[in-house]
């Protein structure tokens, strides 16, 4: 097949199990029909030689590297494969892709978009190594012709601790497939928890704060048991808590579900507790089976999905457009808000809410917003 554009050219870490990674591959495939209208070739560069979770699209051709996690190699055989490709533009996932996009541009002469998929300041936050990270997101990213962020808050974090121009940035929110979600969701599984049950999902790590939801369920003492799906560091310490509580014969931990959607579809109504979010993946695919949702104000994504606005702040527990915000940190803001859910009228009234919000992040939406996104960098 004879090609009548420069190539198009995706570049992440690797295709291991991440959410980034899952986005990727979404992004290629809702991609597809316009790079095959276009006669566009698509090129997926892996930095890293690593099992992958993930499936490239058979139209695109994937070239692994093995540069091993490091930036200096990473250089060094990235280049070689960029100059043969002459792409018009590469479009990168995650900081370490980012970094090398934006380097290799000017001296290749291609156009570099790239996205922010977390939280920076919260995800760089540890010692010297993410330090210097933090110090080249600052020299780096506002060379770059377009940013792309995951969220509202994302884009502020951005502009304010790293100087990215805000011009620059577009958001993105991550695509979700409705139709497949509900597929997916009336899978039968063999340990579905008795009704009436509300849930939540995510790593056991004390970043996710299951432990104040735990606390806000002790105080609400609401008729619904708890279902919590996940697996992490923090399971042991937060199954005795929960003892501790004196609400172990009411909280399930049923461990990590390769299709946790059933289980959702079946629970009440969706809680997070999280510190920070990149974007809150779980509270999408909530709304998008149609479940109300309580959820922290963290950074970043709550605010602008349930409240649709951002920066924002609650205290307590506040009703919003789309769901019920809480504090952080805050067990009785949390309590409030499972007391405000068990009135089914409310419940009830919440769910058609999440069935509209969830619309905006429809496929369709989003390769709209992806198709901008590259032409306002080609024009």
């Amino acid at each position: 097949m004879k090609y009548s554009a420069r190539p198009a050219v995706f570049i992440i870490n690797s295709l291991e199990g991440g959410g980034a990674e899952r986005v990727m591959v979404k992004l290629l495939t809702i991609m597809q029909s316009y790079f095959v209208a276009k006669n566009i070739p698509v090129h997926l560069i892996l930095l890293d030689d690593l099992p992958e979770s993930q499936v490239c699209p058979d139209y695109v051709n994937k070239i692994v590297l093995n540069s091993q996690g490091s930036l200096v190699s990473g250089y060094q055989q990235l280049k070689p494969v960029l100059a043969k490709l002459k792409p018009e533009y590469c479009f990168s996932f995650l900081t370490r892709s980012n970094f090398l996009n934006v380097t290799l541009a000017k001296r290749l002469k291609f156009k570099a978009i790239i996205s922010e998929r977390v939280n920076t300041t919260s995800h760089l936050s540890g010692g010297m190594k993410d330090g210097v990270s933090r110090l080249l997101v600052r020299l780096l990213y506002n060379k770059a012709d377009s940013v792309v962020a995951v969220s509202e808050g994302v884009k502020a974090d951005l502009i304010e601790n790293y100087a990215v121009s805000s011009d620059k940035i577009s958001v993105l929110y991550n695509p979700y497939d409705i139709e497949q979600l509900q597929v997916h969701a009336s899978e039968s599984v063999s340990d579905l928890p008795p009704k009436p049950y509300i849930i939540g999902v995510g790593r056991l790590v004390k970043n996710k704060n299951f432990s104040l939801l735990l606390k806000a369920y002790a105080k609400a003492s609401i008729a619904e048991n708890l279902i919590i799906l996940g697996v992490g560091d923090e399971e042991a310490n937060l199954k005795a808590q929960a003892k501790e509580l004196g609400i172990e014969s009411k909280t399930q931990f049923l461990g990590f579900k390769a299709n946790p959607y059933p289980y959702l579809s079946n629970a009440e109504y969706f809680v997070s507790t999280s510190n920070a979010e990149g974007f809150p993946n779980a509270i999408v695919e909530a709304m998008c089976l149609e479940k109300a949702v309580i959820a922290t104000n963290c950074e970043s994504g709550p605010a602008e999905i349930i409240a649709e606005q951002y920066p924002y702040r609650v205290t307590g527990a506040s009703e919003e457009k789309n769901g019920i915000l809480c504090e952080l940190n805050n067990a009785e803001g949390v309590a409030r808000a499972l007391s405000l859910f068990s009135n089914e009228t409310v419940r009830v009234s919440y769910a058609a809410k999440s069935k509209i919000c969830a619309k905006q992040f429809s496929y369709n939406a989003f390769q709209e917003k992806v198709i901008a996104i590259i032409e306002k960098v080609c024009k």
